[in-house]
């Protein structure tokens, strides 16, 4: 049977920092003491589909959800967000998102390939294949 609590809670992803460790779950983000478990800070990141994943970067976060992109500092604040045209998912199964020498790259259902900076700033977009292909 389907636990519909287990889910929303589930942890998703994690980053382990010296002293904290911070977890996703569908909609929310958590940072626990990585010394005691004392829950440090708990914010809600309204997203559709949920969250993914999570990479540490230099003074936060970025987050990869199911449709959007999501930049938060290190006190849970958020920064920026990002959505492309479709869900961040690819028709081969290739990887849909990853970061390299600071760049943040995502690929869409449709074949959109979206380059953006740290700042959440597009840097560039060009269509990688035709839907259907």
């Amino acid at each position: 049977m389907f636990d519909v609590d287990s889910f929303y809670n589930e942890v998703r992803g994690s980053v382990q920092e010296e002293n904290c460790i911070t977890q996703i779950r569908f909609k929310t983000i958590c940072q626990v003491d990585a010394r005691n478990g004392t829950i440090l800070r708990l914010v809600s990141c309204p997203n559709m589909g949920g969250l993914i994943e999570i990479v540490g970067i230099d003074g936060g976060y970025i987050l990869h959800g199911e449709t959007e992109l999501f930049c938060y500092d290190k006190q849970l604040n958020r920064v920026w967000s990002f959505c492309g045209r479709d869900i961040f998912a690819t028709l081969d199964g290739s990887s849909a998102f990853w970061i390299e020498a600071d760049i943040i790259h995502c690929r869409d259902w449709l074949g959109w390939h979206y380059v953006l900076d740290y700042d959440g700033n597009l840097v560039a977009e060009f269509l990688e294949t035709s839907p259907g292909s």
